[in-house]
């Protein structure tokens, strides 16, 4: 199981400033501190980074700037679209950035979901990974992807493409279905897709995880994974849950907006959602600044 899909891999937000542009000046600032941290890469243009949000030109901005800012760590790059020409566009159009990136990020299309079987869900997958010349991870987000999941025998299939190098998971329900459908291979990897699901993960096997919080708490979230893997589980699991309880009263009931909050809180630099998804309100976002404020410091250690 490759190394670079193992400890916590931010997926980053997309930064807008005042006018709803991409913001560089704020990928820069953000970027040049989570290089200083224990997290073994990031996941641009996934949920968190708005992509949906995005055109074409401008994600292709955000993944070159990513790619110049991420040296060292693990890229994946997020280019799911509803249709596999879409996709493929979206891939091709990446060409030039190819280089530096590590794997690339597919989620389940959703807008047809009655249509979504799995046999229509393993073509489009296995489409995809013949025909990309980057390494694939799968993306299963159903609360993002109109409740669209993937059968573990589906994943079970989908596995032995040579092309197909894993799955993020952010059902908490499927988790363990996942491990057992494909769990302790060595050429694929099970990403918990988020703190939720981390320690399951990491209790079955899995070595790595996808965490929103680790956009603010970056250090925080990779020193879960860091102290499971060298075999202080015990220390783990009351970081985890002391990092579990303060993310649940900050950015987690929230979104994107609530974790963009957080991330200004902590001195990075969140930017706007972009609308129609608003901003957080004043009283609230007070309420969540002094809870971020009392709750740090416990999850320093």
């Amino acid at each position: 199981m490759t190394e670079r899909l193992s400890g916590v891999i931010i997926p980053t937000v997309t930064p807008f400033d005042e006018d709803e542009s991409v913001s560089v000046g704020m990928m820069e600032a953000n970027f040049a501190r989570w290089q200083e941290t224990d997290v073994t890469g990031y996941m641009v243009l996934g949920s968190n980074g708005e992509f949906r949000s995005l055109d074409d030109d401008e994600s292709v901005l955000v993944v070159e700037h990513a790619v110049r800012l991420s040296a060292g760590k693990t890229l994946i790059v997020g280019v799911g679209r509803e249709s596999l020409r879409q996709t493929m566009r979206f891939i091709s159009r990446l060409e030039p950035l190819h280089h530096g990136i590590d794997y690339l990020s597919v989620l389940t299309p959703s807008y047809f979901r009655g249509l979504m079987t799995p046999a229509a869900l393993e073509a489009y997958f296995t489409a995809v990974a013949d025909a990309s010349p980057l390494p694939l991870l799968l993306y299963v987000a159903p609360g993002f992807a109109n409740q669209v999941t993937l059968p573990p025998s589906s994943l079970r299939s989908l596995a032995d493409h040579p092309n197909i190098h894993g799955v993020k998971d952010t059902n908490p329900s499927m988790i363990v279905d996942y491990t057992v459908a494909v769990g302790g291979r060595d050429d694929f990897s099970i990403l918990a897709g988020s703190l939720g699901n981390t320690l399951t993960n990491l209790a079955l096997g899995g070595r790595g995880a996808v965490v929103s919080a680790a956009n603010y708490l970056p250090d925080q979230c990779a020193a879960v994974t860091g102290l499971y893997l060298s075999g202080r589980q015990n220390e783990a699991r009351e970081r985890y849950l002391t990092l579990q309880r303060l993310v649940r009263s900050t950015a987690g009931p929230h979104g994107v907006a609530g974790l963009k909050l957080c991330m200004d809180a902590q001195g990075y630099r969140g930017g706007l959602p972009r609308l129609p998804v608003r901003p957080v309100e004043a009283a609230t976002a007070d309420d969540i600044r002094a809870a971020l404020a009392r709750g740090t410091d416990r999850t320093a250690g």
